[in-house]
């Protein structure tokens, strides 16, 4: 997992993989932060960008989830949003494995959780040994948030 913000992006960006570069960039280049909520092609299915916009929910009703195929780019346009973290073990009791159809795994507990706070203009990257429960409340309170997740294929990750 990595945190950054495109405020120190300039700055910061020879420290990331190119494949996120990448990525970080379309977001940019293509204004995702002004687009309505919808799926957005940058390369084919090798790279694609979800806009969403949702409102945030108690940590305990949210799923801890992971993936296989591709890394999340979750950036934050607006809101608050708290997203928690753990490293996938044999610990974690999967509730629900969609890998196949739609490369999401969902489970029942997540275990020695650590936890973030997203303020507009940072993002998180997820990797697939990271299990992450996104979109809660930040201090108990419900935000409504705007975010772009931009999916990035491991065929991309060199």
């Amino acid at each position: 997992m990595m945190i950054g913000d495109m405020h120190k992006y300039n700055e910061e960006k020879h420290l990331y993989p190119p494949a996120i570069q990448q990525g970080l960039e379309q977001i940019v280049s293509r204004n995702l932060a002004a687009q309505k909520p919808g799926r957005y092609e940058l390369d084919g299915q090798m790279m694609y960008a979800l806009v969403q916009e949702m409102s945030t929910k108690p940590a305990e009703e949210q799923r801890a989830e992971s993936h296989m195929t591709y890394a999340d780019i979750q950036l934050l346009v607006s809101g608050e949003e708290k997203i928690g973290f753990s490293r996938l073990s044999a610990e974690l009791e999967m509730a629900d494995n969609q890998l196949a159809a739609r490369d999401v795994a969902y489970y029942k507990h997540s275990h020695d959780e650590s936890e973030i706070v997203l303020k507009p203009g940072m993002f998180a990257v997820f990797f697939p040994e990271d299990v992450h429960r996104p979109c809660c409340h930040v201090n108990g309170e419900k935000h409504s948030i705007k975010k772009i997740v931009v999916k990035v294929h491991r065929d991309l990750w060199g």
